[in-house]
């Protein structure tokens, strides 16, 4: 790949070619459990704003600073309308409109002047979606990961420092396992499998298979996400869906989702929040492999490829036929995008079945495990 190409691809600030694609998406930015009577600051797509819920339980999600001298809203005041500039009182309500100014005359041509970009918001699930595109905006697809009530849902988040992209490539390199996690996978341990990778209409569906054992399904849902079935070892077998967010060109913030049965409990969303991680430090576990506690494995490798990784360097396998046909998908998308046209998986009508996966494992053409 060129590096022309590449930045092409990897870059996701506001004008960037990358970047008015990615915006044609909605993305989870926070979790609804955390979001109460203060200011959030959120980072998404290489643009700061702030999220806030007004004691009616209104969403706003509004540029970060303050359009009068720069100070940041995520010091500002909740109050019944909007939101309050700790620093002049300026206030602003969910759609960007300044509402007051208490320093400056009753009717003053500020007010109208003083707007700030504000972005649409859903709730669904215990996380709160934002989208930063044009008009209209299409519907947030229905995963089942998000939608099924009969399940006990674990949320949570961890940041990874390096682009999204790199984070993207993982989830259709199933190649990795046999190699990276082979710890927790010990079945697959450098054992040679045969994948099958397909392109479907909302990205690419994976079944991959060792010699003598059960093809496991997966999916990878564009441009970034992940659906999958099963567990590490030491861990429950649970339905998983990863939320990959750009937060800008060097930084991902990775969602998660685990759906397990409920077994007659009720409806359950556990909030773990975000997970403290540090750029270069990783966990160190003596597991006859790579000394690379299970939670990092990911990170510590796409982490070490660099901020960006340099794709120009690369010598790829026809192992890496997953990450080419997913590069493929990124470009066509991104070209689509550039002739008005809607990237993959974006959904326009109103539905109310779920989006379903085959997440499972198979053997002999019967599913033994989902």
């Amino acid at each position: 790949m060129s590096p022309e190409e590449n930045e092409r691809l990897t870059r996701v600030g506001p004008g960037t070619p990358g970047g008015n694609m990615m915006r044609r998406y909605w993305w989870p930015i926070g979790f609804t459990e955390l979001v109460t009577d203060k200011p959030f600051p959120v980072r998404i797509l290489g643009e700061d704003l702030v999220l806030f819920r007004e004691p009616g339980g209104t969403l706003g999600l509004i540029d970060k600073h303050c359009p009068h001298r720069g100070a940041s809203l995520e010091f500002g005041r909740i109050e019944e309308g909007g939101l309050r500039c700790c620093y002049h009182g300026w206030k602003f309500s969910a759609d960007g409109r300044c509402c007051d100014m208490p320093a400056e005359s009753p009717g003053s041509p500020l007010m109208a002047e003083a707007r700030l970009s504000a972005y649409k918001t859903q709730e669904v699930a215990g996380l709160i979606f934002a989208y930063l595109g044009p008009d209209p905006a299409p519907q947030l697809p229905r995963y089942d990961n998000l939608y099924r009530t009969d399940c006990i849902r674990r949320i949570g988040a961890s940041f990874e420092y390096c682009n999204w992209m790199q984070r993207a490539e993982n989830a259709v390199d199933q190649m990795h396992s046999i190699a990276l996690h082979a710890a927790v996978y010990p079945q697959f341990a450098l054992k040679r499998p045969d994948v099958d990778w397909q392109q479907t209409d909302y990205g690419v569906r994976a079944a991959f298979q060792i010699p003598d054992g059960a093809a496991k399904v997966s999916h990878f849902i564009f441009p970034s996400h992940s659906r999958y079935f099963g567990a590490r070892i030491g861990d429950e077998a649970s339905h998983n869906c990863n939320l990959r967010v750009p937060v800008d060109d060097e930084t991902t913030l990775t969602f998660f989702i685990r759906l397990r049965e409920a077994h007659g409990k009720g409806d359950q969303v556990i909030t773990a929040g975000y997970r403290d991680v540090v750029r270069g430090e990783y966990d160190r576990t003596a597991d006859g492999w790579w000394d690379l506690g299970s939670r990092d494995q990911d990170r510590a490798c796409q982490e070490s490829q660099g901020l960006i990784a340099d794709r120009s360097r690369e010598t790829l396998g026809t192992s890496d036929r997953g990450v080419i046909m997913f590069r493929r998908m990124l470009g066509d998308a991104i070209d689509s995008v550039e002739r008005g046209e809607d990237p993959p998986g974006i959904v326009r009508e109103p539905r109310d079945d779920m989006m379903t996966f085959d997440a499972h494992k198979v053997r002999d053409g019967e599913v033994i495990e989902a």
